[in-house]
């Protein structure tokens, strides 16, 4: 973790910038390591056994030697005075020999006697050496005392130690912190975004992804006022807005405080409920039959009822039959249904109200119907302007519903086209059409009322 000195924020270890001031980490920060646990106290050594001595050195202890080559040579006389040069004294000693042992209780043969020197400076004052002596003894290096019966020399005081280079050395107090040299970093290359993650703020000079609650990017410092965030997946907008799950910034704070919010839990208790159930039935869906059925009939039914509300198709139907009140010979009522547009019925002349009676094999829907009005064919009494052409007509069907229609004065090559009320002309059999009134022949006396075709549509 990396503490910025300026501002105190709390930083990552891959961190370059400060994410509250933008300061450089390099500059202004101070790596803080995570303390560790202290480790386990460790048991100590065992006190190591007495070392059993052997007969040499039982006989050192018992004449006192050991004592003596162990005691220090301190000098007796203060530090303010120079001690004088003191003239080394040979004393020769009794020859020791060790003590008679039985030779029962000892198996190998006695040691050869030993000589013991010891040299012994003297405390009281000499007289001053010679001038010649003194001179040799001033440039002669002073012999290291020897302990005789043994050899090794009796180590000598260490000489004073001098503090190294690399040891810090003492100053005076000062007003002014000292400052440490830092060494001068190589030029930082920048490297591809390494970070994208979902909520993230892209910085718009490195596009390095950064956390919402930074001002300034990781990465290269830049400030992240006008950033844009990372758009989070559909699914978990989705999720987030059901369960209720936000991403709040830092210091956000709710704006009503007081007794919790009842409306809103029984809200997201309703949304937890009908997610539920949408679960439960898709699971229907997949694994029971009779429900999968049933759900896609009731799907189709309401697919289809809304396509034939919007964009509704009309297929023909195709009558069985037809007759009318009265015909002229050669144009009976079967003419109007035979799909032909150069045949046509016509009623006599002295017939004012001609009706014309269609019939189907079966129930029909009917939702909409096709006329072709007057006369047409290729002799000179087929003209459209000789025979009069249907104006209102009245239509009844087998089912009980009646309405009314009013034909525009065209010839058969263009049709008209009639819609039903939807949902009347249903489970249909047959239909009278009942002529009210018609458009006259100009120039002559009325004569038969004549239609070409009529066509039935069921809507699909």
């Amino acid at each position: 973790m990396i503490v910025c000195k300026q501002c105190g924020h709390h930083n990552e270890d891959s961190d370059t910038f400060c994410g509250s001031c933008g300061k450089f980490l390099e500059w202004t920060g101070e790596r803080v390591a995570v303390a560790q646990p202290e480790p386990e106290p460790v048991a100590p050594d065992p006190e190591p056994e007495p070392a059993k001595l052997g007969l040499i050195d039982r006989v050192k202890q018992a004449v006192g030697i050991e004592e003596t080559a162990a005691a220090p040579s301190s000098p007796a006389y203060p530090e303010s005075a120079p001690a004088p040069v003191a003239t080394p004294a040979p004393v020769s000693a009794a020859p020791v020999s060790a003590a008679p042992v039985p030779p029962a209780a000892v198996a190998p043969p006695p040691p050869p006697p030993v000589m013991w020197t010891v040299p012994v400076t003297s405390a009281a004052p000499h007289p001053d050496p010679p001038p010649q002596v003194a001179r040799e003894m001033a440039t002669a290096p002073a012999p290291a005392p020897v302990l005789a019966g043994v050899g090794a020399p009796i180590a000598a005081t260490p000489p004073p130690t001098v503090p190294s280079a690399e040891e810090p050395m003492s100053r005076r107090p000062s007003s002014v912190a000292p400052t440490v040299a830092r060494p001068r970093s190589a030029p930082r290359t920048l490297e591809a975004p390494t970070r994208r993650h979902p909520g993230d703020l892209i910085c718009g000079q490195c596009g390095e992804g950064n956390d919402p609650v930074r001002h300034f990017c990781r990465r290269c410092g830049n400030s992240l006022d006008e950033a844009l965030a990372v758009r989070l997946p559909w699914y978990r907008r989705f999720f987030n807005r059901v369960f209720g799950v936000r991403t709040r910034e830092a210091g956000w704070r709710p704006h009503r405080v007081g007794p919790p919010n009842v409306m809103g839990m029984v809200w997201r208790i309703i949304r937890l409920a009908i997610v539920a159930l949408i679960a439960v039935g898709l699971l229907a869906f997949l694994l029971v039959p009779g429900f999968h059925n049933l759900v896609v009939d009731r799907a189709t039914a309401a697919v289809t009822t809304v396509r034939k509300a919007v964009h509704p198709n009309y297929d023909p139907v195709t009558p069985i039959g037809a007759s009318a009140s009265t015909a002229i010979a050669g144009h009976l009522p079967t003419l109007a249904i035979d799909r032909y547009s150069n045949t046509y019925w016509a009623a006599l002349a002295n017939d004012r109200a001609p009706v014309l009676v269609i019939r189907f094999s079966g129930t029909q829907d009917l939702g909409a119907i096709v006329f072709r009005s007057g006369a047409s064919g290729t002799a000179p009494s087929d003209a459209f302007n000789l025979q009069p052409r249907p104006h209102l007509l009245h239509l009844v069907f087998s089912n009980g519903y009646a309405t009314d229609l009013t034909l525009n004065d065209q010839d058969a090559t263009q049709p008209q086209f009639k819609l039903l009320e939807d949902g009347k002309a249903k489970q249909v059999t047959f239909v009278e059409i009942h002529v009210q009134s018609v458009y006259a022949p100009a120039g002559a006396s009325p004569s038969s009322v004549a239609i070409t075709e009529v066509e039935f549509r069921t809507k699909d």
